[in-house]
């Protein structure tokens, strides 16, 4: 049975948020095809009609997991964003977060296409926070962004990494580089857990 091209690009996009998901809650070789196409609801084959292979589609997953996180930032004050970045929730809930800090650690292992695309990402959250800082100076505003996002993103995998056996440590990570950041957002309001 032939599929519509509205069905199709249905299914494209389940494929997508379900391998989004998958990649940043497991890591890129912890999930297999099959579990991308049982995620999103379809079958294998079905998949395979829309990536002819797991690094197209782990290119892809990529994309739309800072597609997604990106457009959950924007338009955020630079408090904002450092106080929703270095959360708990964004800490435990790696499937729906941030992908530098859910793949930061692997991604130098994947294909070149899926560390141009991640190294795209970094690219436009640096933007975001640099257009989001309060200078005159585009340099020092882009010297910032990739202090405050390599801050960020090192303080969540810390985080994540002892959180299950020092609960206490692993927000005290979080609230002491958000308390560090706010000298880079220019307020004195607290990181709260």
């Amino acid at each position: 049975m032939k599929v519509t091209k509205a069905r199709a690009t249905e299914n494209r996009e389940a494929i997508e948020k379900a391998a989004a998901a998958l990649i940043r809650e497991r890591g890129f070789d912890q999930i297999s095809v099959a579990e991308v196409a049982a995620a999103a609801g379809l079958t294998h084959g079905a998949l395979y009609s829309h990536y002819r292979s797991k690094e197209a589609l782990t290119q892809a997953a990529t994309s739309r997991a800072f597609e997604d996180t990106l457009s959950e930032f924007a338009g955020l004050s630079p408090a904002e964003f450092v106080h929703r970045y270095l959360s708990a929730a964004h800490r435990d809930h790696p499937e729906c977060g941030c992908p530098n800090a859910a793949l930061v650690t692997e991604v130098w292992r994947q294909a070149a296409g899926t560390r141009e695309t991640f190294r795209d990402g970094v690219q436009r959250y640096v933007q975001l926070i640099a257009q989001m800082l309060d200078t005159s100076d585009e340099a020092e505003s882009k010297a910032m962004a990739v202090t405050m996002l390599a801050a960020m993103v090192g303080a969540v995998a810390l985080s994540r990494a002892i959180r299950d056996i020092d609960t206490s440590c692993s927000d005290e990570i979080l609230r002491d580089v958000g308390a560090q950041l706010a000298r880079f957002t220019k307020t004195d309001e607290p990181v709260d857990r």
